[in-house]
């Protein structure tokens, strides 16, 4: 019910006050808190159909009362002379109609019959009253079609009188059920979204959205401060193949958007659409093949800015040299000490940054038998995907980081102690690798200077080229099957991630890690390592 509420069984106008004005309206009207953040006054009805045709009068008068109480205090009138813009204004629309819906859900359908010559026993009814419902609808299409004007009057022109046919009947629609605005949709997706993706893939969302927004008002001529209200106003019917394609267009010519970007937001429409399809609010979803081409493009788009790679054998010396040196220091960081231990860790286990930064004292798993490894433990909440839940055993290097970190830890100490106390969670995400991935990229600028096609991912590239290298030199355990176990992926292959162990004795794992280390590792690696 747009400006109107109910209380008990009598209906209310209420005027609601910007909230700039609160202090202003507060003062002249002699509020008891010092600001007013809207006005109600009874309609002294429990007719709906009476309610709203007093409605408008009344909010008038307030108005007015208003005006000229702050005009008594020297201030200047309710909505001086600001008007909003016309996205502003369509989707003030799109809120009238959503009211305008549920008001028109809840009224009585009931139409009461007249009989011929009053006559109910004659069973032959000539008419029928109008019903609160119908009454409603009508008053709807007048309010709808009033405030559509307001668009008219702010575009001016012939422009302005079709945005402001285009926003009734989509208003119309919205009113009336037979269009829902994406809004009214994005309210139920998102809170399912909570917990089950990250909030950085959220955030992601939301700007896929905003840019869609963008797209829809420069289509319409609009200009607008708030993109994704403004794809939120729009109705779900009106998004076809048509405007998939030609969002996927402009997207392409965004400057600084490149083909990458273009697919995650292309993808967050197309997840939209298939949740949109299962709930039964879209017929079909014009998203489907929207990304075809890209991977291409994002593929040309890498080799432009260089692959990614792992590191050469110089470049891990390099790094572990600086990194010890700076340990070494006597006014050295933190970090120096925490980028030294990764840059041990990370090559010999292959875990990713947050799986090394998220480690805890109760995922350090002690061998239970003389000749097994030391192994640490991926677990799922801090694993990225289900293939990434592992354990890994550690070379003798490794482990003799992760003892030195135990015994710097503060007794007494629990299993949830973390191993590396210095990297605090951090981001969207409140991730433990969040903080270390900035002071790392920062360390690896300083020792080789910019270079796009290696990162502290490269370290994952560099356990996954051990293990081939220590194959290719006779090592029989360094299979691609056992590689993809070590590094948690799901193999490729029908028989491999169907019919073959999910995992293998801890045994085939340990004599892949040692196997590695000497047939997979250049010496002067390993002693980099070791200094």
């Amino acid at each position: 019910m747009h400006n109107m509420t109910k209380r008990g069984s009598t209906y209310y106008v209420r005027l609601i006050v910007p909230q700039d004005r609160w202090q202003d309206v507060g003062r002249a009207t002699a509020a008891r808190a010092g600001t007013r953040r809207d006005i109600v006054k009874s309609l002294h009805t429990k007719d709906y159909r009476q309610a709203l045709l007093r409605r408008d009068a009344k909010l008038a008068a307030i108005r007015t009362e208003v005006d000229a109480a702050l005009a008594a205090h020297g201030l200047p009138p309710l909505h001086g002379d600001w008007s909003p813009a016309c996205c502003d204004l369509r989707q003030q629309l799109t809120d009238q109609a959503l009211e305008a819906r549920q008001a028109l859900e809840e009224a009585n359908d009931y139409r009461k019959p007249y009989y011929l010559n009053d006559d109910p026993t004659t069973g032959v009814i000539v008419s029928e009253s109008i019903s609160d419902r119908d009454f409603g609808a009508d008053v709807v299409r007048e309010s709808l079609s009033a405030s559509a004007q307001r668009i008219a009057q702010a575009t001016g022109g012939p422009a302005g009188q079709k945005a402001a046919r285009d926003a009734y009947q989509q208003a119309q629609a919205i009113a009336f059920g037979t269009a829902t605005p994406l809004g009214v949709l994005l309210d139920r997706w998102f809170p399912q979204l909570d917990g089950v993706v990250t909030k950085e893939l959220i955030d992601r969302h939301h700007r896929a959205l905003s840019r869609l927004g963008q797209h829809l008002a420069e289509a319409a001529g609009i200009e607008t401060s708030d993109p994704e209200g403004y794809a939120r106003s729009i109705a779900i019917e009106r998004i076809d193949r048509k405007t998939a394609g030609h969002f996927r267009e402009w997207l392409e010519k965004v400057p600084g958007v490149g083909p990458r970007v273009v697919g995650f937001h292309l993808s967050t429409m197309n997840t939209f659409w298939k949740w949109a399809q299962d709930v039964g609010y879209a017929e079909v979803n014009p998203w489907a093949g929207s990304t075809r081409g890209l991977k291409r493009k994002i593929s040309l788009a890498s080799r432009a800015r260089g692959e990614k790679r792992p590191y050469t054998d110089a470049e891990l010396v390099q790094l572990l040299t600086q990194a010890r040196e700076r340990v070494a220091q006597p006014k050295r960081s933190q970090w120096a000490r925490v980028i030294y231990d990764m840059l041990r860790l990370a090559p010999l286990t292959g875990c990713r940054q947050n799986e090394l930064a998220s480690l805890t004292v109760g995922r350090v798993i002690r061998p239970q038998h003389p000749g097994q490894l030391w192994r640490i433990s991926i677990t799922e909440n801090v694993s990225k995907t289900r293939s990434s839940v592992r354990e890994l055993p550690l070379h003798p290097i490794a482990q003799a980081v992760i003892e030195q970190r135990l015994a710097d830890l503060p007794n007494p100490h629990d299993a949830d102690a973390m191993i590396f106390p210095e990297c605090k969670p951090g981001g969207r995400d409140d991730k433990p690798g969040h903080y270390l991935s900035k002071r790392y990229a920062t360390f690896l600028k300083s020792v080789l200077g910019e270079d796009n096609t290696v990162d502290f991912h490269s370290f994952r590239r560099c356990f996954a080229t051990f293990i081939k290298q220590a194959e290719a030199n006779g090592a029989d355990s360094c299979s691609d099957l056992v590689l993809d176990h070590l590094l948690g992926h799901k193999p490729v292959t029908l028989a491999t991630n169907t019919y073959a162990a999910k995992r293998f004795d801890w045994s085939v794992y340990d004599r892949a890690i040692t196997e590695m280390g000497e047939r997979g590792i250049a010496e002067a690696v390993l002693q980099a390592m070791r200094a």
